[in-house]
């Protein structure tokens, strides 16, 4: 609220009454600078160094000592000061004073403690000028441009400079005093005593990204990796996010709900989360078993919660774990609380000391959880009942069994509960798979989406059982894959666009109300045939970009609107029936496709010829994806930069000619007037889409929860314009 310019010259009025000269201010800090570097504290976390400018107008230096018997801070500070007064100076008209605190760069001694420091002495200050405030701006900070360094302040443990091999060693060894848990500590102290620079380059100079609805990476030693003093910054950061956003009342009465699936570590970073919460006052609702992913949006509308915390990293390889965030609205977080959560995190990176609530030694709370997941369990069985079931239990029965695999996850507690509640014959359950195994022993990669290599001893289940069908969920029962024996005795596995349109048009046949208040949401890289299944059938339809943060969020508008959303899907086998959950949930839709399927098998028909007839109707859409790996980030954005050409898009490729280009990074759409894209956009993801002459398309982006550059092409074959 202070006019900068007025402040500038307000303290230069301050010096010059004191017959202080800009030169000798900074000539006084330089020289506290110095001191501070030359110092040496045994007993504290702070060096400490000081120069005054005397009566006599001499700049004499001094610095807290390696004797000094100081702990505290303020301590410390005395030490420095003492070593200037016992000089035997009577005036002291200026004072500059530096801190080096474990952990932080230099910054100015708060005016606060200075004061009570020179008080002690005799001295008592006419005017203190503040260091790290809301009214420092550019204009005083170019004054004083030492004194006010602090604004700029980067703690060792968040950002080392990666060129700069001191700092790197020296964050190493302070992230050793940080790290909570011994085995990642151990990996550190490795690559320190085999001087292992490439190691601590890559896992200490640079941050793990909270990204795409929280954090998801590999799990190991370092900033840029997933561990328990990763989790517990991010958690802190969102405990003071919630804090500030909601308050301290809000926050003691509504808190967090927090649950973990079955890979290595998910329950202790779960644990360790519920610890920080618990700390900062903040109501915590955490399940004593692990759950599948749905349960946690469900419970945070549920319980009333302000957020929701899942630990998972999904169908992603054994090595990884990730830290999922829904808000208040159930959903995962977008803009701005995305932002507003990783400031906070980066706001409170010391790790607190959470000896009261969590044992160290055994990773875990050390009061167990209040049960919870039984009652919650039957209440979202009820709600999907609600929304999903059509048939009797006794008509259920009738049909054929049907092949389920949890893909060595948490799935199989919850789909085996809303079987039985649907009253399907007892599936064929993959034994191998059935219960959580974090090093997914019986698969390379633990996605249903991979198809054959996945569901290797689903299928052997099947052809052993005599069963056609086979419903498999991945770890964390997200999503959901749907394959069926031919009449050739061959397996197919349907894409996820396949499956999305098989619950479209299965929805919309079933609905009775009003189908004009109706509405299907799709990712803008899904298939265009759900869109024709909406418009033929006069519902509504609405694409958005891809993630389900952004679908929920879309489904949420559209209900405000007065829609009534009978299914939300993305292309990789993500699909959400109604708003039982505000994501994607492979349970509900498990039964849902199980009560289609009652209604094929009494037809004599099957799930390939429902899909026919939907093509017949609504017209052939076909569709490759594909992707390719690509782990390294400055790649992937090469390879897009190269396709932009400076702006420069391609107008064909191979023989065939492009239409439109829609870039959703940099906002540029060639078929709009005004040439700017309609679906937000985002700098810091890469998707471009490509609309040809001849009516294909194809989008090309980078994953934003795996090492991926995917792609996506579509066609449809009979050209009908619904």
């Amino acid at each position: 609220g202070i006019n900068a310019e007025y402040m500038g010259s307000f303290l230069m009025e301050i010096l010059d009454a004191y017959g202080i000269t800009y030169e000798q201010v900074v000539k006084l800090n330089e020289e506290a600078i110095k001191a501070e570097k030359n110092c040496y504290a045994v007993y504290s976390n702070f060096h400490v160094g000081a120069a005054i400018l005397s009566g006599k107008g001499e700049i004499i230096t001094g610095g807290n000592v390696e004797n000094a018997s100081y702990g505290a801070t303020v301590c410390a500070e005395r030490s420095a000061v003492f070593n200037l007064v016992a000089h035997g100076e009577k005036e002291i008209r200026a004072i500059s004073v530096f801190i080096r605190a474990e952990g932080y760069e230099l910054f100015p001694m708060p005016c606060g403690m200075c004061r009570q420091v020179l008080s002690e002495f005799g001295f008592f200050p006419v005017i203190c000028c503040k260091s790290p405030t809301s009214f420092i701006v550019k204009t005083v900070s170019s004054l004083l441009p030492y004194t006010f360094r602090s604004l700029d302040l980067k703690p060792r443990y968040f950002a080392p400079n990666p060129n700069n091999i001191i700092e790197v060693i020296d964050a190493a060894q302070y992230y050793l005093q940080l790290d909570p848990y011994a085995p990642t500590r151990s990996q550190v102290e490795e690559w320190i005593a085999h001087d292992d620079y490439a190691s601590l380059r890559k896992y200490l100079c640079k941050r793990i990204d909270f990204g795409t609805a929280g954090l998801r990476g590999e799990m190991g030693a370092g900033y840029s990796r997933m561990n328990y003093l990763v989790v517990q910054q991010t958690s802190q950061g969102l405990a003071k996010c919630l804090l500030q956003v909601y308050g301290a009342d809000e926050c003691q009465n509504r808190g967090v709900v927090i649950g973990y699936d079955g890979r290595h570590n998910s329950k202790g970073y779960a644990h360790i989360s519920a610890a920080v919460f618990k700390y900062y006052n903040v109501k915590c609702l955490l399940f004593e078993d692990f759950v599948a992913t749905p349960i946690v949006p469900y419970s945070t509308l549920k319980y009333k919660c302000l957020a929701g915390v899942m630990v998972t990293a999904s169908h992603n390889p054994k090595q990884d774990n990730g830290y999922k965030v829904y808000w208040t609205n159930g959903a995962q977080i977008i803009e701005p609380n995305d932002k507003n959560i990783r400031e906070h995190i980066q706001r409170n990176l010391p790790p607190l000391d959470l000896g009261e609530h969590f044992c160290y030694q055994k990773m875990l709370l050390k009061t167990p959880p209040e049960p919870l997941l039984q009652k919650t369990l039957e209440s979202y069985l009820s709600d999907a009942l609600k929304r999903i079931q059509r048939n009797t239990p006794e008509e259920n029965s009738k049909a054929k069994a049907f092949v389920y695999t949890a893909m060595h996850g948490v799935g199989y507690v919850f789909a085996k509960a809303i079987f039985q509640k649907m009253g399907f014959k007892e599936p064929a359950y993959v034994k191998e798979q059935i219960f959580p195994d974090p090093e997914f022993s019986t698969v390379t990669y633990p996605n249903p989406e991979e198809g054959e290599g996945s569901l290797n001893l689903a299928i052997q289940t099947g052809n052993r059982e005599n069963c056609d069908v086979i419903f498999a969920n991945d770890p964390d029962a997200d999503r959901l894959a749907l394959s069926e024996k031919g009449k050739d005795g061959k397996w197919k596995i349907f894409t996820g666009d396949q499956i999305g349109s098989i619950l479209a048009h299965y929805l919309i046949t079933q609905e009775k109300g009003d189908l004009t208040k109706c509405a299907m949401v799709a990712s803008t890289v899904s298939s265009k045939l759900i869109k024709a299944i909406a418009e033929k059938n006069k519902a509504h339809f609405e694409e958005c970009l891809t993630g389900f943060k952004w679908i929920a969020n879309k489904v949420l508008d559209l209900e405000k609107a007065g829609y009534n959303v009978l299914v939300s899907y993305e292309e990789a086998i993500g699909f959400c029936i109604g708003n039982i959950v505000r994501d994607k949930d492979g349970i509900t839709a498990a039964a849902c496709l199980g009560e289609l399927y009652t209604t094929l098998c009494a037809k004599g028909i099957s799930f390939s010829d429902y899909l026919e007839d939907i093509y017949k109707t609504y017209g052939y859409y076909l569709t490759k994806n594909h992707y390719f790996l690509c782990y390294d980030p400055e790649k992937m954005k090469k390879i897009f930069d190269v396709i932009r050409n400076g702006g420069n898009y391609p107008t064909k490729c191979g023989e065939f000619a492009i239409k439109n280009i829609r870039d959703l990074t940099t906002g540029y759409d060639s078929s709009q007037a005004n040439k700017k894209a309609i679906l937000p956009t985002s700098s810091s993801t890469q998707m471009i889409t490509f609309f040809f002459e001849n009516g294909a398309t194809c989008t090309i982006r980078g994953s934003g929860t795996e090492p991926k550059l995917k792609f996506y092409i579509e066609y449809n074959l009979c050209l009908i314009h619904i």
